[in-house]
Parts: structure tokens; sequence; C-alpha cells
């Protein structure tokens, strides 16, 4: 792994509030602990020799903190060129070139996506995983994250991090964290013109330009689609700017602003005899949805000298979430109850920092990053039913809360080589949470939640063996999610409820015998306990008396036997069951987790020249899941192949043409299925695409 791989320089979520002061001092305490002269003289000189002040440099520019810790886990690492130049149904289908990753497309407009991943199902509609850009977190209080407001095309690299090894996330970090880091310097201009099937087109721009102090980045997406259903048009706006000015040696500031809006009519969910009928068809012209956001952090990263430097953020996002949601209203009465609008109101602020040092603890490498982050959170909550033949008229307000809720989060991580072949890393988190709730409903009665504090340690090693051809890695991390989705309300209005404990230990070998082969076997296991499960149906009490567990194996092979020509496959085997979870007095042990695909491959063929012609062909398979807890219900298996052809040309200004084509063989599939609702994928689908670089 090299240099870059392994500094995860990571811009965690923040908070804010009266515990400032405590984070400051905290924040403030390695700086004066660690100013000695006389030390930190000696360090610059040994570092100086041991390139530490390069890498340290590295960090500077980006703004960002060290993440020592994934050399020791299977995260995988997507730069920019792994996710440019591809077609996608959402930005979230570039983390589907992680192995053991699937994504869930609901084909509902800006409805986020949603994806699997070690063995859990809700990964962006529910707590289990942390999804950040930029440091900006974009889950919501249930978990849900709509990564509908990334542009892939100013994204410099994607981390995926499997389980909780990392120590710089907490809250929705269990089952792993995705984290999106955009430029933050351009030297040149991209423009993107993209035109294709069911009347889909593109306008993307990515440009920029440096001066000695200041670097200026700059990115417009303008997106449409008509959609393969009926009632599908979607369109989104994507406008965003990073300004990096160097104030002096040590001191550097950087602005980054971001504007989302997006509306979109959908189709709504079929059943299995309108899936198998017409795929087309939507199931009313009820559905659809908009979102307005806008977001802003402020970074400013201090240099202390060669092996140190202090990095402090604030920021804040604010966004409205409307979705018409109902189900099929044919031939119910008027007044039958079809589906509900929600409207969600949401303001975040974030403040935090990190003290970040790599140089050497006697005479050994060392890798040092501790932090904290403060947030605050504003959400308005309101939902009105649907009745059949009212359309979007709004009928009986069922929810009218609000939530504020303070979280605070301290992480330390440290990476050691305490031998040329042995790395060792440890760290750990303390997270707190406590906030109100007012029901507006209940004659604003208000309740608050009981505090949570959460201690989540981790620890793992390296082992570099026969010249760096093969490296050995272990890990071992705790970590935890509150109550998910629809108990949200019953974290505030319960008492005597814990959050639910999530423990991963795993290992795992990266084989490098030449510089044109690489292959990995990773194996894992991820327990939960005090899993949440409701009393009585309907009574929104929850008990934590749930236990599973998920075991699983992940492969990956790469190959560049040829100039410019490679080959990717990876397999995972995920095996997800409850141990102890009993439902209304029904038990389900032993049984498997719903919605987890059993088996996932990917495989991959691409040719990428500087110039002239080139290509790819990839095949996604996984075979299908239970979709109710008796098991005796599952999805069918599906297999997707798609291609592509492009032609690279010109001097100076740089010309990419390409010809996509999704679902080549034109397979009919669901590309979701619960036990009632199908969500049509697309058939052959052809897109256009000319990107232009001066």
């Amino acid at each position: 792994m090299n240099d870059k791989e392994v500094l995860d320089k990571q811009e965690t979520g923040t908070r804010k509030y009266p515990l400032l002061p405590a984070v400051a001092l905290l924040l403030l305490f390695p700086v004066f602990a660690g100013a000695s002269e006389p030390v930190v003289a000696e360090q610059q000189e040994q570092q100086k020799d041991a390139g530490a002040s390069t890498l340290l440099d590295e960090v500077v520019v980006r703004g960002e903190a060290i993440n020592t810790n994934l050399q020791s886990t299977s995260a995988t690492i997507l730069d920019n060129e792994d996710i440019t130049n591809r077609v996608y149904i959402t930005p979230l289908d570039m983390v589907e070139q992680t192995p053991g990753v699937s994504v869930v497309q609901y084909k509902q407009g800006g409805t986020a996506a949603n994806f699997i991943m070690r063995g859990f199902s809700g990964n962006s509609h529910g707590p289990n995983t942390a999804i950040y850009v930029d440091g900006i977190l974009l889950n919501e209080g249930d978990g849900y994250a709509d990564t509908n407001t990334i542009n892939p095309n100013e994204v410099e690299r994607a981390e995926v991090i499997k389980g909780p090894a990392s120590a710089l996330y907490g809250n929705y970090a269990s089952a792993g964290t995705l984290s999106y880091y955009t430029k933050k310097r351009v030297d040149g201009q991209q423009v993107k013109l993209h035109y294709g099937a069911h009347n889909t087109y593109e306008g993307n721009y990515v440009g920029g330009f440096s001066t000695d102090e200041t670097d200026y980045v700059f990115s417009l997406l303008n997106y449409h689609t008509d959609g393969y259903q009926d009632n599908s048009d979607w369109d989104k706006l994507n406008a965003a700017t990073r300004i990096t000015h160097k104030i002096n040696d040590s001191l550097s500031a950087r602005i980054s602003l971001r504007g989302f809006n997006s509306d979109w009519d959908a189709p709504g969910y079929l059943t299995q005899e309108k899936f198998d009928a017409d795929p087309t068809q939507a199931v009313s012209e009820t559905n659809g949805g908009s979102k307005d956001r806008l977001e802003g952090r402020l970074d400013f990263d201090y240099r202390l000298n060669t092996t140190s430097k202090i990095l402090f953020y604030l920021w804040n996002s604010d966004q409205n979430f409307k979705r018409w949601y109902a189900g099929d209203p044919e031939g119910l009465s008027a007044d039958t109850v079809v589906g509900n609008l929600r409207d969600f109101d949401r303001a975040v602020y974030g403040v935090g920092g990190s003290y970040n040092f790599i140089g050497k603890l006697l005479d050994r490498e060392l890798h040092l990053t501790a932090g904290a982050d403060y947030m605050v959170e504003d959400d308005s909550r309101k939902r009105w039913r649907l009745l059949a033949g009212t359309g979007r008229e709004k009928g009986e307000q069922f929810w009218n809360y609000n939530i504020d809720m303070q979280s605070l989060g301290l992480f330390s991580e440290g990476s050691l080589q305490v031998t040329p072949f042995l790395r060792l890393n440890v760290g750990a988190r303390f997270d707190y949470f406590a906030g109100d709730l007012v029901d507006y409903l209940d004659n604003g009665s208000e309740f608050s939640m009981d505090t949570q504090t959460i201690f989540s340690p981790k620890a793992g090693g390296v082992l570099t063996l026969l010249e760096d051809h093969l490296e050995l890695f272990t890990n071992y991390s705790e970590g935890f999610a509150l109550m998910p989705g629809f108990s949200e309300m019953a974290a505030f209005t319960q008492e005597n409820w814990d959050p639910q404990k999530r423990t991963q230990v795993e290992a795992g070998s990266r084989i490098r015998p030449t510089d044109w082969f690489m292959a990995e076997l990773v194996g894992y296991q991820l327990k939960t306990s005090e899993d949440f499960i409701e009393t009585v149906a309907g009574s929104g009490e929850f008990d934590n008396v749930g236990k599973t567990t998920r075991n699983g194996t992940e492969v990956r092979l790469d190959l560049y036997g040829f100039e410019y020509g490679y080959v990717h496959a990876d397999y995972a085997y995920i095996d997800a069951k409850y141990d102890e979870y009993q439902v209304y007095g029904q038990s389900y042990a032993d049984n498997t987790v719903t919605g987890v695909p059993e088996h996932v491959v990917n495989l991959e063929v691409g040719y990428s020249p500087p110039s002239g012609a080139g290509g790819r062909v990839r095949y996604h398979w996984e075979d299908g899941y239970y979709l109710d807890m008796d098991n005796q219900q599952e999805s069918e298996d599906w297999g997707r192949v798609d291609a592509q052809v492009s032609y690279r040309f010109g001097g100076k200004e740089r010309y990419l043409l390409a010809l996509d084509v999704i679902n080549l063989f034109d397979e009919k599939y669901a590309d979701y299925t619960s036990s009632s609702s199908y969500s049509p994928a697309l058939p052959l689908s052809t897109y256009l695409t000319m990107t232009v670089e001066f």
C-alpha cells in the first residue's frame, strides 16, 4: 500500500454548543504538550532524513486528518480514474467496484439508492453506514443518506471502510463508512456532455485555476431524465466551489460551498403481476418529491513543524426534503389511506479539529491522530396521509415533531512500525449523545433522550513478508448503532434502552508476487447484540433482545498483464443469521437475515490507453435473498453485463468519446424486490458521452 493509501486524510462529521470550551482545551493540549523547542528541533532533523516532512506536506495541502489504520483492514480506495468515465444510474453505483458491496436502485427518482455491505441491507436507509462528503455528514437522524448530491466527476477519491474499523468515525459507522473527497486543486478545465436512453442528458463541468497563494475549484452538474417507467421525470442541479488560500508558510484556510436542487416524479413500486405484465407502467401519478440543500465548510490547517499540524473546521448544512409516497389506489374507495407526504426540514451545525503527527518514537515510525468533533441537529419532521383519488392533496396529519440532538466524539488512533516487518494500530472513540423531542400533535409534549455514552476500542496489525510481496493483516473493532428508522421517536420517548453493540474481527492477506498481479483474501465475523425488537406490533416500544452474526469471505484479483489492459474479479460470500430473535412471540433463531444475498460476483476486463481506442466489459451477479424472516419467500437471482467502447484523441485539448451500454443482453429483472413490491431494472440502454479537457 502506498503512502497516499496509508494517509486517509479524513474530515469527520462535527458538533457544536456548550462543550466547545472543553473541546478547545482538548485540541490545544497536544500542541502545548509537544511544544518543547529542543524536542521539536531534534524531531525536525530526524524527519528530514526520513521523508516525514514530505508526507506531512501532502496532508497539509488537503487539510484532512490522517487515518493510519486502513492498511490493517479490507478498505477499498477508489481514485478519480476509477470513478470517472463511467455511466451511473445514481452516483452510489461507484461503490459497487468494492468487493462484497451490492447497490439497490429503488428507481424512485431523487429518493436515495441503498446498498448492502457486511450483511446489512439498510446502509443508506438506516443507521448502519456513515456517509461523508468532504467531512460533512450526509446521514440524517434515522440514518437516511442521499448520495444523489454527489457529482462523481469532482470526486478525487472515495474510501469504503467495512465494519467499525476506524476510530475516526462513530455514529452510523458500525457496518462501515463511505467517505467521498472532492478535488481541492484543479489545473485545467473539464466539460462532459452526455445523452442517452429515456431522454437522459447531463452537462458536467469541473475546473479551476491556481495562483501562487490560492487554489480555486468549481463544479456544475445539470441532469435530466424522462425515466424508463411512466411518471419518472427527474431533474437535478449541483453546484460547488472550493477556495484554498495559503495565508503564510504554516497556515492555510479553505472555504467550501455546495448547493443542490432535485425535483422528481416517481413510478412507485409495482406488484409482481404488474411487473410481469408491463414493467414500464407506474402505480399512480402521486409519487414524487423534491430536495433543496445548501452546505458550507470552513477549514484552517496549521503546520506546527515538519512532523505535526493541527486542523480546525466548522460546517453547516440546511435542507428541505419532500416525498409523496403512495401505493396503487385502483379499486379503493376515495377515503382509503394509500400513502403519505413527508416534509422534513433539517439544519446541522458542526465544529471540530484534530492533531496530526508523522514522526518517530524510539526511532520507530509513528503516525498519530487525536481530535474531537461536535454536532448539533435541528430536525423537523411532518407527515400527512394521502387518500385514494386525491393525488398529492394532504389528508390527516399524523407526524409533527421536532428533534434537537447534540453529539460529541473524541477519537485517537496511532500506527507504530514496531519492526521493519510489523506495524501495529491502536485506536479508540468516545461518543456522547443527548437530545430533546417536542411532539406538537401531543399538545407540545417534551421528551428527553436518556444520555448515551459509548466507548469503542480498535486495534489491528500488518505483517509484511517476502520483500513486500505478502501482507498479512488483522483487526478488532467495536461499534454501535442508535435506534433506527421509524423507531427514532422511541429513542426520545422511551426509557431503558441501549445502543446496538457491534463487534468485528477481520483477517486477511494481500499477495503481490509481481507488479502486474495482486490478490486479496479476507475473512470476517461481525456480531450484533442488544438489537432492537418491537415488543408488540404497533406499540412503539422496543427491547434490546436481538442478536445476529454475519460471517463472510471476500476475494479480489487484479491482473495487469499487458500495457494499458487489466482484468478484475471479486467474489463475496455472506452468511447472515439471526442468533436470538423473537418478534411478537415468534422465534427466528438460526434463520437467514432478510435482504442480504449470499453470493456477489463482479468481473471486469478493460483496455484504457492514453490515446486511441479503448473499452471495457463488466459483469455483475448476485443471488436471491430472503424477503421474510420465516425464510419462505425469496427474490430471484440476477446478472447484468455492461460495456463501453471509447476513443481518446486530440493534442493540447484532449477529447474522449465513449458509448456505454447498460444491460447489454436486455435481461429483465427487478433491481429491488420486497414481499409485495418490485422496482424494474433498466432494459438495454445506450448512452453517448463526450468529454473535453483543456
